[in-house]
């Protein structure tokens, strides 16, 4: 789990770094750079997957009073997300231009209060912290499934039945082209609940799982590459979404192995602080570069590998600090409390 959230994080970063590196110096990225920038896009798919099969497991095991299970969430959500949306917000706020940000103080209150709430992603409302459209499909998720559990009663139902009732809804889903279709992301992490005992018997079988993995990521890459979008491009999503975990979480092969390596277990542990600051700190980078002078542009080409390594340190150091300093002290229980939290999922998940 940690693994597979560090390379989430991992993909993402590619996104933004690319992209900041463009903005700060006209400069357009390497093939590599550009196409692993275009994969990026993936890491928060990858994270719904994982949002949908921690939540969903969670909620399958056993009924859980509603309002704890919101306020539970809100404590891994909020704490490290205020601290980043101060700072967004102080930075555009000082800058001449405003940052964005619109000149009226009331449409400014207006805008600060969508955010607070989380409503960025789910309308057309501009987010201050660049990442959080993410965050308001996970708090709607969040939202809509204990209740949707609950009403439908979807413990009685046999397996198959949920099952087949998840992926009609997702071929609803396309059928209609739902604007908000990147949440289906969120059944595929929820099929590897209702499915992985299955997925343990082949797992134990041979190396079947590990090879499907593989072929589902390469077709999913080559989707998103060729650029046809829409369908294909989620369907290639979904598929290697639900095929990766499947190999880490049933399987011993090479996939768990790989994702069970120490460095990127360590990013994945701090992940959601990751996610939050890592484009603040690409942005306050960059631009510090610019203003020393031309030796930015005057890199050329070679400027995304040479400040590949040293951007990446950079935001390895703010996570680092927003991770001890608010979001394991305020959002994680302390070691030794009643109730231990569950290995995080998603964005930030952890029971």
């Amino acid at each position: 789990m940690e693994g597979l959230r560090g390379l989430a994080v991992l993909l993402v970063f590619f996104v933004h770094y690319g992209a900041q590196l463009a903005h700060a110096s006209g400069l357009a990225p390497p093939a590599l750079g550009m196409a692993l920038q275009t994969l990026g896009h993936a890491g928060v798919d990858l994270f719904f997957v994982l949002s949908g099969y921690l939540i969903y497991r969670m909620l399958l095991g056993r009924a859980r009073p509603y309002l704890p299970f919101l306020a539970r969430r809100v404590q891994r959500l909020y704490p490290a997300f205020l601290v980043v949306l101060a700072l967004q917000l102080g930075i555009a706020l000082a800058s001449v231009s405003g940052g964005g940000l619109p000149p009226g103080a009331g449409d400014r209150a207006w805008l600060l209060l969508a955010n607070l709430l989380l409503l960025p992603g789910l309308f057309t409302i501009t987010p201050i912290v660049i990442v959080a459209w993410s965050l308001s499909y996970e708090m709607a998720f969040y939202l809509a499934m204990p209740p949707l559990v609950a009403a439908l009663q979807l413990r009685r139902w046999p397996a198959a039945a949920r099952v087949a009732a998840m992926l009609a809804a997702v071929g609803l889903m396309l059928a209609t082209d739902w604007a908000h279709g990147r949440m289906g992301m969120f059944a595929a992490g929820m099929l590897l609940v209702e499915t992985m005992p299955l997925l343990a018997a082949l797992a134990r079988r041979g190396p079947w799982l590990d090879l499907a993995a593989g072929a589902a990521v390469l077709l999913c890459g080559g989707l998103l590459l060729a650029g046809p979008g829409g369908q294909a491009n989620f369907l290639g999503l979904f598929l290697a979404g639900f095929l990766l975990p499947a190999a880490a979480f049933a399987g011993a092969g090479p996939v768990a192995r790989g994702l069970a390596w120490r460095p990127l277990r360590w990013l994945g542990n701090m992940s959601y602080s990751y996610y939050l600051v890592h484009g603040l700190v690409l942005e306050v980078v960059f631009h510090a570069l610019k203003l020393a002078g031309p030796g930015l542009a005057g890199l050329g080409g070679a400027a995304w590998w040479v400040l590949l390594a040293p951007a990446f340190l950079a935001t390895l150091v703010g996570s680092a600090a927003l991770f001890l300093a608010v979001e394991r002290p305020f959002s994680i229980l302390p070691a030794g409390a009643a109730r231990r939290p569950a290995p995080a999922a998603g964005l930030a998940a952890a029971e």
